[in-house]
């Protein structure tokens, strides 16, 4: 069976998860509708009505959030394959997306990898009752200078370290909760550039709170039946594809301890050959953190409706041109360029710094986000078509973002004149938005 060399497929892991997700894949393929029953099955209760009503409190539970994304990666991963997907070179999965990578190469049945993922989910909820250990996310700073900070923490005996290197300027760092809040303030306070999301609810994977669940691990991998994986698969312990089924029992153990090498496998990938990279499961934050390691890419998210057109269409193309030719996409169109202004807006909200020193505990401008975050979703799904009443209220989000966030200027010109630049879409229309839309 042929492998595209060039193409390598990656699986997300926690917190690609959204309410309503699958929803409108559901409504229209057969085969997702097949995948999340059998996943129903395997688990005994209804988890795709859980990801299609139920609360966003019950979805991010570890134990429904975890199955869910797994199964939801897989069933991507089938629809792909139906509409005619070629057979990637590679495959990596981030953390919990190893899992869905295992099941999609052929390392795994369906039933076994999904029946582990629940596995591991009791194991981290266990750990993160008993230890009060959590994890929080930092963007823009100097992942080097974030690891001399967690050795100084230890060495006062604390327990805090990175989990993900997920690229040159982003890690994920788990731990005791006040260890981590104490290494959220000294890097904060050596780094004004530092954006800090402290994740509530989450378990503090692959550090060392999780090394004495290693051997239970252990064992309950070895309860099932393992093959060799159809292409190469990337371990998360070594950013290496794996050589032997040995191996990856081993690895997957010491990947619940040990850090996601994130950045090391895209960068892997890359020397070996791989132009287009395709993120299969829920959300696009695969996609969204690649140009911070590598702006030499090409990535869609299968989970964007936009994104599966262009895959298609990349794929015909390719089929009557060389695959290596970096420039085979058709001209977006206006509504592609508008859509991507709704995407280039939610990313500049959460990478704006936060100037404002008022003790506030939530930021006013958050309830509009994540109502332009839902829309944006409720878009790529099919389920809304898309208007300048849209776009307008995404460029009203941002402004809004601005004057909670105070942010100078020179920095907004700059980043609505990113937005113009690359999408022709101008901040006019937001002053349009409030027109239309009027007092609420």
């Amino acid at each position: 069976m042929n492998h595209q060399a060039d193409l390598a497929l990656l699986f997300p892991g926690s917190g690609s998860q959204y309410k309503g997700m699958m929803r409108s894949l559901y409504e229209s393929s057969r085969m997702v509708q097949d995948t999340l029953h059998e996943a129903d099955d395997i688990l005994g209760f209804e988890l795709s009505r859980l990801m299609f009503e139920g609360s966003t409190v019950k979805l991010n539970r570890i134990g429904h959030m975890l199955p869910a994304i797994c199964a939801a990666s897989v069933a991507h991963y089938r629809l792909y394959r139906e509409q005619g997907g070629p057979l990637p070179a590679y495959m990596a999965g981030h953390s919990l997306g190893e899992y869905s990578a295992l099941i999609c190469s052929g390392v795994l049945s369906f039933r076994d990898g999904l029946t582990l993922v629940r596995f591991r989910a009791r194991l981290a909820e266990a750990v993160m009752e008993a230890t009060g250990g959590a994890m929080s996310i930092m963007k823009s700073v100097n992942p080097a200078q974030v690891a001399l900070l967690c050795l100084s923490l230890q060495a006062e005996g604390r327990q805090v370290s990175i989990a993900c290197q997920n690229s040159r300027s982003q890690v994920a760092v788990s731990g005791q909760d006040a260890a981590l809040v104490e290494l959220e303030q000294r890097v904060t306070e050596s780094s004004a550039e530092a954006q800090i999301s402290h994740l509530i609810g989450s378990a503090p994977y692959h550090c060392a709170l999780m090394q004495p669940s290693a051997a239970e691990m252990t064992e309950e991998l070895l309860k099932y039946n393992w093959s060799l994986p159809a292409g190469q698969l990337l371990s998360n312990v070594t950013g290496r594809p794996y050589t032997s089924i040995q191996e990856m029992q081993g690895l997957l153990a010491q990947q619940l301890y040990k850090p996601v090498l994130w950045q090391n496998s895209i960068l892997y990938l890359l020397e070996n050959g791989v132009q287009t990279f395709i993120e299969m499961g829920p959300q696009n934050i695969l996609k969204t953190l690649m140009p911070e390691i590598s702006a030499q890419t090409r990535v869609y998210a299968h989970d964007e409706k936009i994104d599966r057109m262009n895959i298609r269409d990349h794929f015909a193309a390719a089929s009557t041109t060389p695959v290596t030719s970096p420039k085979a996409q058709a001209s977006p169109t206006a509504a592609d360029l508008r859509l991507k202004a709704i995407s280039m807006c939610l990313t500049h909200a959460m990478t704006t710094r936060n100037n404002n020193q008022a003790d506030v505990p939530v930021m006013p401008f958050l309830e509009l986000y994540t109502q332009v975050k839902q829309m944006k979703h409720e878009l790529d799904q099919g389920n809304l078509t898309l208007e300048e009443e849209h776009v307008a209220l995404a460029l009203s989000m941002l402004q809004a973002v601005f004057e909670d966030k105070r942010t100078p200027d020179n920095e907004r010109e700059l980043r609505w004149l990113q937005i113009k630049e690359k999408t022709g879409v101008e901040r006019q229309a937001e002053s349009t938005a409030n027109t239309r839309r009027g007092p609420e």
